[in-house]
């Protein structure tokens, strides 16, 4: 290869090669390249790291630039830096980042525009990672379009959710997942139209106002784009991983592509990507691909990322949904199941590979909140009363956490 001829692109391919010392997943799924400059064949890698491993540095920049001098760099420079640090009497967003009490990993489920089944996505993956034994709880964090309790086949969530005595809310089981959506407390003809604080203060309820029970891998479905709930629950949540959906057409894979890109400026790990709608099978054999094809693969190839899986497009996927019964459950032996299986297995290994801590922010001291005697359900009078007096307990806990009205929202938001 002709040095002057040397991309970013082949780079960062490249540093995907690249395992953090002694593990076996790269640095760049887990979200240490900073940026990548190319010239000449001469390349500027720059990395954003925290570790108490003094000897990483060294044996990171010798193994990139052993890598780099493979496909032609003629030079090769390596930067790294500490994360930013706030200066001192200044409000650091991420001073309240911390682990979810009982959640092992927490994995966000994110796409760049809407209408690529994300949502279908977040569920079966769940759902299958729930099959493969892992105890599993699943938070509907897309606020503006909370679709798993139409596809989980709980739109009466809201009358069946507990609230403990110290206000937090108790997760619903459903399909032996625990679950909490956003849907639970806005009903089907209440949009939510809240601005960025309101937001903000929304996720971090949902975030630390739950009370999870002991899971080993929490799934976040987020909404579709970059906007402020991915960042609030980044400021507020250590993210282990991210799964970014995408179809297979180019509009769908550019926003996709940035999609990987905030993931990445928050330093949650990218785990891959997810193809949805990949092909579709005719009752003859025949495949075709009504929307386009191989742009999950290009995706991922291009971010350095693994293509954890595609997922065909079948018509009884679409009404099972509709009815409460995502593919998992209805079809397990299925195509789009057996999908979902592999994407689960490889989410699982990608988790399992990970170091304690790495990244570009340091994580904030792990603060586990124990669960007391005030934190188990409380209970009350049989009959539709209790069911009542629950949703009323959890919308308020939510309004605590988010609004006191109009006034106080134009003021925090400077209007």
């Amino acid at each position: 290869m002709r040095p002057d001829s040397l991309t970013e692109a082949e780079v960062r391919r490249a540093l995907a090669e690249v395992p953090y010392p002694g593990m076996r997943r790269d640095i760049v799924s887990f979200g240490l390249v900073r940026s990548v400059t190319v010239r000449n064949g001469r390349v500027h890698v720059s990395l954003t790291l925290s570790t108490g491993r003094e000897e990483v540095p060294d044996l990171l920049r010798a193994a990139i630039r052993e890598k780099l001098a493979e496909i032609g760099a003629v030079r090769t420079e390596v930067q790294i830096v500490e994360p930013e640090r706030h200066a001192t009497g200044t409000t650091d967003p991420w001073a309240d980042r911390r682990r979810l009490p009982g959640a092992r990993y927490v994995v966000a489920v994110g796409a760049g525009k809407g209408g690529v089944g994300k949502s279908t996505v977040a569920a079966n993956l769940a759902l299958a990672l729930h099959a493969r034994g892992l105890r599993t709880g699943l938070l509907d964090a897309d606020i503006y379009g909370p679709s798993l309790p139409v596809i989980l086949g709980i739109e009466d969530g809201g009358s069946k959710i507990g609230v403990t005595e110290d206000k937090k809310i108790v997760p619903i089981d459903i399909h032996g997942i625990s679950l909490v959506s956003f849907g639970f407390f806005l009903g089907a003809q209440s949009p939510a139209v809240w601005r960025g604080p309101m937001v903000a203060k929304a996720v971090k309820q949902f975030s630390h106002g739950v009370y999870w029970p002991d899971v080993d891998v929490l799934v976040v479905d987020l909404p579709p784009g970059t906007g402020d709930v991915p960042l609030s629950l980044a400021q507020s949540v250590v993210v282990d991983g991210a799964v970014v959906v995408t179809t297979p057409q180019r509009l769908a894979v550019i926003e996709a592509a940035m999609a990987v890109e905030m993931f990445r400026k928050l330093h949650a790990p990218v785990l891959g990507v997810v193809e949805n709608m990949s092909h579709a099978t005719c009752e003859c054999g025949r495949r075709s691909h009504p929307f386009g094809q191989g742009g999950g693969s290009r995706l991922a190839e291009a971010a350095g990322v693994p293509l954890l899986g595609a997922v065909p497009f079948e018509g009884p996927v679409v009404e099972g949904e509709d009815r409460g019964a995502p593919p998992v459950l209805a079809d397990p032996e299925g195509e789009v199941a057996r999908a979902f299986a592999g994407i689960a297995e490889a989410v699982e290994r990608a988790l399992k590979s990970a170091p304690e801590s790495v990244g570009g922010r340091p994580q904030a001291p792990e603060r586990v909140l124990e669960a007391t005697e005030s934190s188990k359900p409380m209970s009350g009078p049989d009959g539709s009363a209790r069911s009542e007096s629950r949703r009323d307990r959890a919308r308020e806990a939510v309004r605590d956490a988010t609004a006191s009205g109009p006034e106080r929202v134009g003021k925090e938001a400077g209007v």
